[in-house]
């Protein structure tokens, strides 16, 4: 664990459908410079001759700041029978040896990163991320830069991390009933059938992959060309485009991923057995339009409405569930989440699908002031490049978590489109005539559209 979070914030930040910059939208930013925003922090953003995106937020007066490198490589694109690569791959870029530091432990990292620490695989991209003091950020970038442009992978390395990874898969497998819920709301939707999902509960991708495979797919894949850098936090006095360029400029940019059709997700209803479970738990995800459709900025709204309706309807989940509603949409945009209370003698699929439809109707029926949806637009625009409300600058400034939280925002944007494309969806997310919300009524209670999972006490 760090100080922060290992599991990055899951209401927050973080990616399904990776998509390259196009070439003139990155060269049209080049030499921009910063724009200040409306709640005092500056941004900018410009892209490396080597690829490498960047994206820099200042925070007056904060104090910290957070580094993050994200590729665009995660789980969707293990390679066939070789599940878990992208996991081991981040637990090697983080941890192995490079020009300038041993190899370091996990056990070493509160040490070494008082202020936090993180990695995250998701379906669509792996992060690393540090948070130092601003003092110390110039030396940290520097030994990050290093890491960049590569890492000594030896067997007890590689042994080291593959051992970590398959902890952590079992952890989001078998692990906590809730954790082990969201995944299988994921897969389920995959289509991953039994026979599969025992092979990954078994680690046999992972237990597959050989030392070489691993330091040939970091060395191909892990580079600048496939790669964006987020930094923020008190920037105060330094010179960040000369440091980048300084650090970065001369790393060898590689080649860029060829962007890759992600699996076609699908609604059904399946039921799985947990054992030492106290009461049965149910999970409903709704199948989302692309992120790239010029619809999601309505769809975004309307699933924020519709979850912060279900969290009232539904009252506080019972333990071992915290959440009833979750749409990290930069982690993974094509799945929201919701997770209904489950009836007496409907811990079944299409039950639970019943409960999750008849709160849609209800809502339906409710007359949602303006005001609602004008709260939920100021709450969020900063996950899309807007403002920071003024509790949520105060927080930036002094909580490391909330600060790595909006980093991480910045650097998934940037693999995820140009600045051309996020002004857009800012600009229709916070569209006032914006609602629709008759039209996503019927969309959210499409059963096509409806992956339904309960999770059963064995011998339930």
């Amino acid at each position: 664990m760090t100080r922060f979070a290992r599991i990055a914030c899951a209401g927050l930040a973080l990616a399904a459908l990776a998509c390259l910059v196009p070439a003139a939208a990155r060269a049209a930013r080049r030499g921009a410079g910063p724009d200040t925003l409306s709640d005092s922090t500056w941004v900018d953003r410009w892209t490396l001759k080597n690829g490498l995106q960047v994206s820099v937020r200042h925070i007056p007066k904060g104090e910290a700041v957070a580094v993050v490198a994200a590729y665009r490589v995660g789980r969707d694109q293990d390679p066939k029978d070789r599940e878990g690569m992208a996991d081991l791959l981040c637990e090697v870029l983080f941890t192995a040896a490079t020009s300038l530091e041993p190899e370091r432990m996990r056990g070493q990292m509160d040490d070494l990163r008082p202020l936090g620490w993180n990695l995250q695989v998701a379906p669509s991209f792996s992060l690393v991320s540090e948070v130092t003091a601003p003092d110390k950020f110039p030396g940290v970038l520097r030994l990050i830069a290093a890491r960049m442009r590569g890492v000594t992978v030896d067997d007890s390395t590689f042994q080291r991390a593959r051992a970590t990874a398959l902890s952590e898969q079992g952890e989001r497998n078998l692990g906590s009933p809730e954790l082990m819920l969201f995944n299988r709301l994921r897969s389920s939707a995959q289509g991953v059938t039994d026979p599969q999902l025992t092979r990954l509960l078994a680690g046999a991708g992972l237990k597959a992959i050989t030392l070489r495979e691993a330091r040939e797919r970091l060395a191909r894949l892990y580079v600048p060309a496939n790669a964006a850098l987020s930094l923020t936090g008190n920037l105060e006095g330094v010179d960040v485009h000369a440091l980048v360029d300084h650090l970065f400029g001369d790393i060898p940019a590689g080649t860029a991923m060829v962007e890759t059709k992600s699996d076609t997700l699908r609604g059904g209803g399946r039921v799985y057995r947990r054992g030492g479970l106290p009461r049965p738990m149910a999970g409903v995800a709704i199948l989302a339009p692309a992120l790239r459709d010029t619809l999601h900025p309505s769809f975004f709204l309307n699933a924020l409405l519709i979850g912060q309706f279900c969290e009232q309807e539904w009252g506080r989940p019972m333990a071992p569930s915290t959440f009833r509603f979750r749409y990290p949409i930069l982690a993974d945009p094509q799945l929201v989440q919701f997770f209904p209370p489950v009836p007496p003698g409907g811990a079944d699929p299409d039950q639970i699908g019943i409960t999750f439809q008849d709160t849609i109707e209800k809502l339906a029926s409710t007359v949602v002031p303006q005001e609602s949806f004008d709260e939920l637009r100021l709450e969020h625009q900063w996950m899309l490049g807007g403002p920071l409300t003024y509790d949520f600058l105060q927080r930036v400034r002094i909580h490391p978590g909330t600060l790595y939280t909006l980093a991480s925002t910045m650097a998934v944007r940037s693999l995820w489109g140009s600045d051309e494309f996020w002004q857009k969806y800012l600009a229709r997310f916070m569209d006032l005539h914006l609602a629709g919300g008759e039209v996503w009524t019927d969309y959210f209670q499409r059963p096509d559209r409806m992956m339904r999972v309960v999770l059963l006490p064995t011998g339930h």
